[in-house]
């Protein structure tokens, strides 16, 4: 009888050492998932932040200077927008806020990213001219980089001034090279920071591989000029069908009065304007991308 209580107690024991291990074994996975969610939050505001901070970048046009000028200059503008919904389109002002509001975010987005990338173009090919030059004379890469710094106006410059001085303090070159490329997502400069950031780790000849790059960038714009020219023609086209409806509204508005208040002021007529309103958008919208997947 003291036997069957002792295998009892027994198979007790190890059935509570096996579902306590089942149980510190399911608690780790389920603090790994929370860990993973966790993680994937934080990466999710992370990302926000990282946006919103290089969409005021693009706001301010790379320098702060310009922050309370382009504030003025935005409520000007939604001043104008209001006044032309109220005469003349009529959406309701909520409707027009969020409209006015999501179209003026993209607005200086799209609009930031395009000058970012004329501004790269345009100074890029003085940045491969100055390494190659500092290089040959015998300066060290970071020591280049610093001629880039001075030698280069604007706002690439102020860009590789600071990408200087992060490194001379000693920061990762990743990081600093990584904020770098956020704010100039162009392939050429992606290429341009593996090769610098390969030579600071390893060494090896940085100025035959610039020389390179340089001629590859110098035959990329001229393909992208034969480009264009090649598709002139339709963009110009698209332009003058876009401006066709804009153009004739005014027309109407002094030639047709009635048909215009019919048209502005009507509910029939607003449908009317909606219709016209939202397919020019839609086409231009085709048209944007049909020249996009063609160049």
């Amino acid at each position: 009888m003291t036997l069957f209580y002792y295998l009892i107690f027994g198979f007790g024991v190890l059935l509570l050492i096996y579902t306590a291990s089942n149980f510190f074994a399911t608690r780790k996975k389920i603090h790994q998932r929370e860990d993973a969610f966790n993680r994937g939050l934080t990466g999710f505001w992370n990302g926000i932040k990282f946006r919103l901070k290089l969409w005021r970048y693009y706001f301010v046009s790379g320098d702060n200077k310009n922050l309370g000028r382009n504030i003025l200059i935005s409520i000007m503008l939604f001043f104008v927008c209001f006044f032309l919904n109220q005469e003349f389109i009529q959406l309701d002002r909520m409707i027009f806020l969020a409209a006015f509001l999501l179209l003026f975010v993209v607005f200086i987005w799209k609009k930031g990213q395009r000058r970012n990338r004329k501004i790269f173009e345009d100074k890029f090919p003085e940045v491969i001219q100055i390494l190659n030059s500092a290089t040959s004379s015998g300066a060290g890469l970071l020591q280049a980089l610093g001629h880039c710094g001075r030698d280069i106006t604007g706002q690439l410059g102020e860009e590789f001034r600071n990408i200087h001085r992060r490194l001379a303090i000693g920061e990762e070159p990743h990081s600093v090279f990584e904020d770098s490329y956020s704010r100039y997502p162009y392939k050429e400069f992606y290429f341009f920071i593996t090769i610098i950031r390969i030579n600071l780790d390893k060494g090896g000849q940085v100025r035959e591989v610039i020389t390179r790059l340089g001629r590859v960038i110098a035959d990329s714009k001229k393909m992208d000029k034969k480009k264009k020219a090649m598709t002139s023609e339709a963009r110009i086209s698209a332009m003058i069908v876009g401006a066709f409806p804009l153009i004739f509204s005014i027309i109407m508005k002094f030639t047709m009065p009635e048909n215009f208040d019919y048209v502005i002021n009507d509910p029939n007529g607003r449908i009317i304007l909606y219709y016209v309103l939202g397919s020019e958008i839609l086409g231009m919208l085709i048209i944007w991308w049909l020249m996009r997947k063609s160049t």
